[in-house]
């Protein structure tokens, strides 16, 4: 009896709340039992051919003969059946097959075997049969491919030649059987990928959850003389399609073109080249929409590999463009330069730019096969070389310390001899290099794949792979930088981080540095002073990467680590730390050719492409042109026209209207609004007034004004939030804080000047100190006099606690005292802020004149508190004397800010 619960005055069975299960696929998973069926089938294979060419069986005569023997062979049907329904992407199939790769690419193979090209099945059943070094059975299988592959039979799929050859009944009823258990294996789109999902569903389909995966099948190899006919790896994808469309990079085209149409030649496959420009200048999404159009034309089916041939470039954007074409299409990458071979290659990350933005557009889409040949390099730019390394480096450094070992041990011979293809000057043991450039290929191939393919939608951002890549996309366009040498600057400045938060020792530092350096890859660009740029590419990073930072860095050597924050005034601190170490390297840390133009290539920063991203795109942006009107200027948004200020008054939503120049807005808009407004510039010095002139209000702002460019700047660093909070919390004065604004105007204009001593007399809490201390170099200092012992006591422990303490000094004492005892030690600085005393300000600023740097000046806070403060204050009369006095002073040049209570700025003018 079903149990049941009371509901609402009714009795309802529990099971008809129970979500309805809903599975798509019935796949076998007995993968170790396939293990016996594939060791009695390699034996029964060696003696098929036999059996079917002489021996016990007549010799057949016609092709269609020979193709009925072998498929209507009742062992061979049950084996390709039993393929068929194999869970052939899974990893229980895959970790039985761990001792024999070869044959699990087979299967993968065998199991689409209805939808293969006749010719691709016996070519399967060819390479279990090599396996077993019988060569004379090898030999027969091939005989038998040859025969099959002259004949129209070569090229048809098993399906058809089944219903030409009347197959055996088995093949049919197990088709019918896959229509539903599995139709990858029957109707598949591609033999690359299958899918599967899992649905629960209320009873009455009110609420629905799912989940979906899709699975790939990549394979990747290391191997040589690609376009020997000799080696088989592209004659067996291509002979049985009959033909090969191949993307292939100018540059490879002009080397190895008759290379590569004699191979397809030898074979009888029609090649189909389509030649396209591989410069990193040419990585824009006119390239890929070219590729598109040429894989359109030349009809290129879905399940048609396309080959792709050529370095990092090609291999990005042809990639792409497979990825959209027929929504995926498969395609083999045929590696010929180190950044391809051993991680744009296998990457399952498409891309190009776009509007100056590095990879702005891609998919995910990686090869069905790599395949990497260093024979290639042979032809290579020394500095293409070079800058492709830096590949390898980065899954050394933060992957693997063995192969970090090796590149240490291979050093600049790498470069010099092209990976061991010219060895001509090489005094060491050829056969010994060659083994130790493979190995490190293999190598740098594993750790990314390992880095890589467990992750292959980017659903999570720990991701080594991504060393370098953090803040040089930020700059490697603008600067018309080789990718490697700005990834280069992007591990070595990651390394001096990894230092900084103590996971990285000196001497590791020092070995990563040094390996970078060895093989004359940039440490350090010019670019990199632009802070803000490179803060910005932070910026745009931690967006594209779901909101983290994730920055991976090395911990220790062969290890990874990630830094997920680094404010704007550390990366200030820190890139001019990393200046330093870098200066001390060869060349001053720069690398060798480390720019495009250096090796040849186009400019990436010149042409038509990856130009700035517009502001407005085909004349609006954030909506849409009204398709009832022939009107141009119509702007439709959420169903309204908008009506903005700057365009031609008194017409209706829809009606033609006419977007005013920027001269005539001024005409039309701003002399209305400005019309009363002075025009502020004055023709003649002032003269002098015994007392301040009357000013009611008791701030320079009107009300909301500050609120706003307080939500406009920069959020204050944690140390000045903590001041403003203890202040607050010791129930302090806190107007006597300078508060975020001018905070923020302090340390931008220590950063203008590169100030690298401050004098800041009034400390209060520590606001003004901190403010400069944070816009000073790691080794700039900041002195600070307050004269009162008990609030010094509150900012010296604030000091000690915050991020900039090794650069502030606390003096406790009455200004001028201090002051006076810094000058007869001949102290300079160069900025002397003024804000203690407001009487005092005079005697300060005589003694500040002594202080100053040839480039040094003095800014005096709430110098316009002459107007603020009440009329019978004589703090008012002071600050007014003191306005005066610096208006009349002929030695320096002045300016009085309206900002907050009024800063003024006095330079010398000897120093101008």
């Amino acid at each position: 009896m079903n149990d049941v619960y009371e509901n609402n005055n009714s009795f309802v069975e529990k099971d008809s709340f129970m979500a309805k299960e809903i599975t798509f696929y019935r796949l076998d998973d007995n993968a170790s039992g396939f293990q016996d069926t594939l060791s009695a089938i390699v034996n029964y294979l060696t003696q098929l051919p036999r059996m079917v060419l002489d021996g016990s069986i007549k010799f057949p005569k016609e092709p269609s003969d020979i193709a009925r023997k072998v498929f209507a062979d009742p062992i061979v049907s049950d084996f390709l059946i039993r393929s068929s329904r194999l869970a052939v992407f899974s990893k229980e199939l895959a970790k039985s097959f761990r001792g024999d790769l070869d044959a699990l690419a087979v299967i993968k193979q065998l199991k689409f075997f209805y939808n293969l090209p006749t010719v691709a099945v016996l070519q399967q059943f060819a390479k279990l049969v090599a396996r077993t070094d019988n060569v004379e059975a090898t030999k027969k299988w091939n005989s038998i491919i040859e025969k099959i592959a002259a004949c129209g039979l070569g090229s048809m799929t098993v399906r058809v030649l089944l219903q030409e050859i009347e197959g055996p009944q088995c093949y049919l009823d197990n088709a019918e059987y896959l229509e539903e258990a599995d139709p990858h294996a029957v109707y598949p789109t591609s033999i690359y990928r299958t899918c599967e999902g899992y649905v629960l569903a209320k009873p009455d389909a009110s609420v629905i959850e799912s989940t979906m995966s899709l699975s790939l099948t990549t394979t990747i190899k290391i191997v040589s003389g690609v376009l020997n006919p000799a080696n088989h790896e592209l004659r067996n994808i291509y002979q049985a399609l009959g033909r090969c469309v191949a993307v292939v990079d100018d540059k490879v085209e002009k080397l190895y073109g008759n290379a590569l149409q004699a191979y397809f030649d030898r074979y009888n496959i029609e090649l189909c080249k389509l030649v396209f420009s591989g410069n990193e200048a040419n990585k824009d999404v006119s390239t890929v929409e070219n590729i598109l159009v040429s894989l359109k034309r030349k009809r290129v089916s879905r399940n048609e590999p396309v080959l792709v041939i050529g370095g990092g470039v090609i291999s990005d954007v042809a990639g792409f463009a497979t990825a959209l074409y027929h929504r995926n299409t498969p395609y083999v990458m045929l590696c010929t330069s180190i950044v391809s071979g051993i991680d744009a290659g296998p990457s399952p990350r498409t891309c190009c730019d776009g509007f100056g933005f590095k990879n702005l557009y891609g998919a995910y889409h990686p090869p069905v096969l790599t395949l990497t040949d260093r024979s290639f390099f042979r032809t290579l730019h020394h500095g293409w070389l070079r800058h492709g390394i830096a590949e390898i480096i980065k899954m050394a450094a933060v992957k693997d310390e063995s192969l970090f070992n090796l590149l240490e041990k291979g050093s600049s011979d790498l470069v010099w001899t092209k990976f061991g293809t010219e060895m001509e000057d090489f005094n060491g043991d050829h056969t010994e290099f060659g083994k130790l450039c493979d190995l490190i290929i293999g190598k740098a191939l594993e750790s990314y794949v390992i880095s890589e393919y467990g992750n292959l939608w980017e659903t999570h951002q720990c991701r080594p792979h991504a060393f370098g890549h953090t803040w040089s996309p930020g700059y490697e366009l603008p600067a018309g930088m080789l990718h490697g040498h700005a990834v280069s600057t992007g591990m070595g400045f990651g390394a001096y981080l990894s230092f900084c938060e103590g996971w990285t020792t000196r001497a590791e530092l020092d070995r990563i540095l040094t390996l970078l350096s060895d093989l004359e890859l940039s440490l350090w660009h010019p670019i990199m002073q632009d802070v803000q740029r490179i803060y910005s590419s932070q910026e745009k990073m931690i967006e594209k990467r779901g909101g983290n930072l994730a920055a991976p860095v090395p911990k220790g050597i062969g290890k990874c680590g990630y830094i997920n924050h680094l404010p704007y005034e550390l990366l200030v601190i820190r890139l001019q730390e990393y200046l330093k170490i870098c200066q001390g390297y060869p060349r001053g840390g720069l690398g060798v050719e480390a720019h495009c133009r250096d090796v040849g290539l186009e400019d990436p920063t010149e042409g038509s492409v990856n130009q700035a991203l517009p502001e407005v795109l085909n004349g609006f942006e954030n909506g849409y042109r009204d398709d009832t009107t022939d009107n141009d200027d119509v702007l439709v948004s959420n169903g309204h026209a908008e009506l903005h200020k700057g365009y031609e008054k008194d017409f209706q939503p829809g009606e033609k209207r006419k977007e005013l120049s920027y001269s005539e807005w001024i005409e039309a808009v701003q002399k209305k609004r400005t019309k009363n407004i002075p025009s502020h510039v004055a023709f003649e010095k002032a003269e002098d007034t015994p007392n301040p002139p009357v000013f009611k209000p008791n701030e320079l702002c009107h009300p909301g004004v500050e609120d706003y460019a307080i939500n406009m700047t920069q959020v204050p660093s944690l140390d000045i939030q903590k001041i403003a909070l203890a202040t607050e919390d010791q129930e302090m004065f806190t107007p006597c804080m300078v508060g975020q604004l001018e905070a923020q105007f302090l340390k931008m204009m220590a950063q203008l000047a590169n100030a690298k001593r401050v004098l800041d007399v009034g400390t209060f809490t520590g606001m003004s100190a901190m403010a400069f201390a944070e816009g000073l170099p790691s080794d700039g200092e900041v002195v600070t006099i307050e004269f009162d012992p008990k609030i010094a006591s509150v900012a010296d422990q604030l000091f000690r606690s915050s991020s900039q303490c090794h650069k502030l000094t606390l003096k406790v004492g009455d200004a001028v005292s201090v002051m006076n005892e810094l000058n007869s030690s001949d102290e300079k600085f160069d900025i002397v802020f003024l804000d203690a005393s407001k009487d005092q300000y005079t005697s300060y600023y005589k003694i500040a004149l002594d202080m100053l740097t040839p480039s040094g000046f003095i800014m005096a806070d709430n110098s316009l508190c002459a107007l603020l403060y009440d009329e019978d204050d004589s703090r008012r009369q002071a600050l007014h004397d003191f306005n005066q006095m610096i208006k009349n002073d002929k030695r320096v040049e002045q300016l009085v800010v309206p900002f907050r209570e009024g800063v003024s700025i006095i330079r010398p003018k000897k120093y101008l």
